[in-house]
């Protein structure tokens, strides 16, 4: 986590990369992931194996990164035990389904993981969701993050 002065006047006055999970919320996905991993929507976040983003972040490893939209994922089916997503939570109700099945494909069979973390949860064919997080904060009308972990039971077609 980098972490920046930017008024010289107020050296109190500190902001911090912004793009990557809470340092709790990161070690509670990082205790979830089982083998080989992909996260996609990675912003500046190390988590996992393989980072997917639209854009590079400057501390991204080069080895691990791949420049790819989120709707077009360069990815064989079926490589990861385990795909992390944290999509923008704005996203059209129009649209989530493609991200869901792009996500669905990159999760081997049997028993591949996804952990999605949104302001939605999604009911996705081929998948049962195992268990659902709620995650809570102290500011008032803040949305809530929801952690669906979601195992692969079917074969997709």
């Amino acid at each position: 986590m980098i972490v920046q002065t930017l008024n010289p006047h107020n050296p109190k006055l500190k902001y911090k990369s912004v793009y990557q999970f809470p340092q709790d919320t990161h070690n509670f996905i990082k205790s979830k992931i089982v083998g080989k991993s992909l996260h996609v929507c990675c912003g500046n976040s190390n988590l996992g194996d393989y980072h997917i983003d639209i854009e590079r972040q400057d501390d991204q490893n080069k080895n691990s990164f791949i420049l790819a939209d989120m709707f077009h994922l360069p990815i064989k089916p079926q490589q990861f035990d385990t795909v992390i997503c944290d999509p923008i939570w704005n996203l059209g109700y129009h649209v989530r389904h493609k991200l869901i099945w792009e996500l669905r494909d990159c999760v081997k069979y049997p028993n591949g993981i996804l952990i999605f973390n949104s302001l939605w949860f999604p009911k996705i064919n081929t998948m049962k969701l195992m268990d659902l997080y709620v995650g809570l904060n102290n500011m008032a009308f803040r949305n809530v993050s929801l952690i669906g972990i979601y195992k692969k039971i079917q074969q997709q077609f």
